[in-house]
């Protein structure tokens, strides 16, 4: 396989990873428990006194389908900075318009439908900062990407017992998200640095090879870790076994999470020592 051609495919399995890992985290705990969209809600409710958000689709297929041609637009457009310039300037006039003639109660334009894209817009907001992200190699914008699928579906509800495989989806997806998309970002630029060398796609291939291998390893060890949980649940105390720490997702995601991190600062140690031979020679 060619270099630039694993490069896109690099960002075309990031993008998947990236849209796969939020519905994911939707399955997980639904979009009416999200205490993000709970504030958004009554703010909005309490702006226009009545319920607005609560009475339109929440559908997360909808808010990811535009969120990506959001950000696909946003990546196209941003290739000419005339063009980007006068679209920025279209869409804050609409939206300035849009948000008066509500208030003078004169809808040229269904009102309805302006707060219906602004919703599934809202929703999708991760999947079009993702998209800079991958195909324009920001890391900022990785990062806020990254932030907002952790954070906006964040709710108190949940049962993780029940919900072992979309959790395992879940991690698997964010991981391959958060690899891929920085590892383009960082092996496109060493890629100019080694003149896309023979050298260069061994160091592409073994990333490739050790990212397969992370993946299912840790998928291996949540699941383990999460029988695990279950075993600890029968062999402790019952007033800690039946706490709403313990039995909660956020109690089983604990032990999974320090695994995580001691495997992220061993992979990340051993793959610049890896490289830093590579490219000495």
């Amino acid at each position: 396989m060619r270099t630039t051609t694993s490069l896109s495919v690099m960002q075309a399995i990031a993008t998947f990873s990236l849209m796969s890992c939020l519905g994911l985290a939707y399955v997980i705990n639904p979009i009416e428990d999200s205490l993000f969209f709970k504030a958004i809600n009554a703010m909005v409710e309490g702006l226009y006194q009545k319920p607005v958000l609560s009475e339109l689709n929440n559908s997360i297929v909808a808010g990811m389908l535009l969120g990506l041609f959001t950000g696909t637009s946003y990546v196209f457009l941003s290739m000419n900075k005339k063009v980007y310039d006068y679209f920025l300037l279209f869409i804050f006039v609409s939206i300035i318009l849009i948000f008066v003639s509500s208030f003078s109660k004169y809808d040229a334009f269904p009102y309805h439908v302006t707060q219906q894209l602004f919703l599934w817009f809202w929703i999708g907001i991760p999947v079009t900062v993702g998209m800079a992200g991958i195909w324009q190699n920001s890391i900022g914008n990785q990062v806020i990407s990254a932030f907002l699928i952790l954070v906006m579906p964040i709710g108190l509800s949940g049962n993780t017992n029940d919900q072992i495989y979309p959790i395992l989806g879940f991690v698997f997806s964010f991981i391959l998200y958060l690899e891929l998309s920085y590892g383009h970002t960082r092996y496109s630029r060493l890629a100019r640095v080694m003149y896309f060398s023979k050298e260069f796609e061994t160091v592409l291939h073994w990333f490739l090879t050790t990212l397969v291998f992370t993946l299912a390893l840790t998928t291996g060890l949540t699941s383990v870790a999460f029988l695990f949980h279950d075993f600890l649940g029968g062999i402790l105390p019952y007033s800690f076994s039946n706490s709403i720490e313990f039995n909660t997702i956020y109690g089983q995601a604990l032990s999974i999470l320090v695994f995580f991190m001691i495997w992220a600062v061993l992979q990340t140690l051993f793959s610049r020592g890896y490289l830093a031979r590579q490219v000495e020679d």
